[in-house]
Parts: C-alpha cells; sequence; structure tokens
C-alpha cells in the first residue's frame, strides 16, 4: 500500500516540476518577446525622428532657395534704391506672396549688421586693432549673455549706426575718440531720432561736430557703417482659410547679405548673397531676437 502512495506522490511531484518549468520558460519567452518588441519599436522611433528631420531639413532647405528667388526678383524690381526707403519703418515689411492654398507669405528684411563682429580671423591688422578694441570695450560694459546677444560671427566688421545697440555704439565711440565719446554718442542719438535714414554724410557732420580729428573721423567711418550689407530675412506664413485664417502657422528666418554695385548712373545692381543661417524660429512673439539667427 505505501509503494503506490510513494509512487503516486513522486508521479506528482515531477508533474508539479514540470508544470513549474513550463511556466518558467512561458515567463522567459514573454520577457524576451517584449524585449524584442520594445528594441524594435525603440529602433523604429529613432528611425522616425530621423526621417522627420531629414524631410523638415529638405523642406527648410528648399524653402528658402524659393524664398531666396523670390527676394531676389523683389529686391531687382527697386532698381538699387535704399532698402530704407522701401521697407515699411516699424516692421521691415517687404511684401506679401499669395499662395494657392490661400495661406500667406509675408516677407521681412531687417538691418542685421547692428551686432559687433567677434570673428576677426582673415581681418587687416587694422580691423583686428579696432575689432578688438571695440570687443574689448563691450565685454567691460556687458554680462556674458548680452555680450553672445551683442555680437556676431560673420559679416562686416563695420557696425550699423541704424540698428547697433547703445552698448555697442559706445563701445565703438571709445575706440575712435576715448575723451570725446560722449559728444559723438549724443551726436550719433541725435541722427537716430531725426532720421530713419542715416547717410555717409550725416555721420561725417556728427562726427565734425563732436570735434573729432581727421584721423578720428576716418576711423568712424571704418568702424561705422551707414549703407548696410548684412539682412535678416524673416517669413511668416499664415492660413488662408478655416478657423485658423490669418494665424500664424510657422516662421523662418534666416541671414543674407544684399549688395548694390552702382554700374552706371541709370542702373543699380542687387546682389543677394545665399543664406548664411536659414532656422525655423519657435514662438509666436513679434519681437525677433536677431542674436538667434547668428
Amino acid at each position: 500500500m505505501n509503494r503506490p502512495q510513494r509512487t503516486q506522490q513522486s508521479a506528482h511531484a515531477r508533474h508539479c516540476q514540470r508544470r513549474g518549468f513550463a511556466i518558467a520558460m512561458v515567463v522567459v519567452l514573454m520577457i524576451i518577446v517584449g524585449l524584442g518588441i520594445g528594441l524594435a519599436m525603440s529602433r523604429f522611433s529613432v528611425q522616425s525622428k530621423t526621417i522627420a528631420r531629414q524631410v523638415s531639413g529638405y523642406q527648410a532647405h528648399h524653402l528658402g532657395r524659393g524664398l531666396q528667388e523670390a527676394t531676389g526678383a523683389w529686391l531687382r524690381q527697386q532698381n538699387g534704391r535704399n532698402l530704407l526707403e522701401v521697407l515699411e519703418p516699424d516692421t521691415g515689411h517687404a511684401m506679401d506672396i499669395l499662395l494657392d492654398d490661400g495661406s500667406t507669405v509675408s516677407v521681412y528684411l531687417l538691418d542685421a549688421q547692428g551686432a559687433a563682429l567677434s570673428n576677426l580671423a582673415g581681418r587687416t591688422d587694422r580691423e583686428i586693432e579696432e575689432g578688438g578694441a571695440l570687443l574689448r570695450n563691450l565685454s567691460l560694459n556687458t554680462t556674458d549673455t548680452q555680450y553672445l546677444q551683442l555680437t556676431r560671427p560673420f559679416g562686416p566688421t563695420t557696425v550699423s549706426v541704424h540698428s547697433a545697440s547703445p552698448l555697442v555704439l559706445d563701445a565703438g565711440a571709445r575706440v575712435i575718440a576715448p575723451e570725446l565719446a560722449e559728444r559723438l554718442l549724443a551726436g550719433l542719438e541725435l541722427l537716430k531720432s531725426n532720421s530713419a535714414q542715416i547717410s555717409r554724410t550725416d555721420l561725417t557732420r556728427a562726427a565734425n561736430e563732436a570735434g573729432l580729428s581727421a584721423n578720428q573721423r576716418s576711423a568712424a567711418l571704418r568702424l561705422f557703417a551707414t549703407d548696410i550689407e548684412l539682412w535678416a530675412v524673416i517669413i511668416e506664413v499664415r492660413a488662408g482659410r478655416g478657423a485658423n485664417q490669418g494665424h500664424l502657422i510657422s516662421r523662418y528666418g534666416g541671414i543674407t547679405r544684399i549688395r548694390t554695385n552702382n554700374r552706371s548712373a541709370s542702373s543699380n545692381e542687387v546682389e543677394l548673397g545665399a543664406f548664411i543661417t536659414w532656422k525655423e524660429i519657435q514662438g509666436d512673439s513679434q519681437e525677433i531676437d536677431l542674436s538667434e539667427l547668428y
């Protein structure tokens, strides 16, 4: 009687062991399958993000090329006129383009030469000396954040009188004539408040009235620019139909150089350079921080 009972108990134990082993194997297989699915989904997610970035970059590149052609055509229509004369004074609005779907692309041109040039590699000895002195003066009167916002790594060494901040103008004036910097600054601020367009003659007159010497006047014309070459091109795309009509859909911006070659008395040829930078601008604030485009 005991032997059959022990046999039954042994068979039951083996059955339980096999059942436990099977359950353990199922759990292990489930873990392996789960890890495999997770890894596959992770790879798919990474690939999707990579493809999305590539598509976004492709679209932004061709959008920039198309905008460059449209802006170049608009500039040629201006026959070499000073851009400050044809742009809306407060906004820099240049033109609107109506698309087939009813949406509107608005193009704005902003003076982007108001920041000081921070990269002086390859410049002349005089440009390095004067530009370096301007940067030193600027660094003494600004925080690290302000310094980065008020400098740019490319473009002309000259700083736009029209768009330069008081801190940049002050740093330049102290390079030109340290003892007369305050008087020169007062003259420049008066010019900016009285006129949207400051000519080279206006700048020379302000330097004369401040009491600058001939050498100092020459330095002022080397450091400060009245003819702007470096421009920010901003585009805003707004919906044309539906509930979002007129709402901002996207905004892009980039920096380019625009030059006017005076070939003859009756014809000026405008040269629009390729975009030095081009990126999507986040947010819908009306104020554009040009330092984000440098």
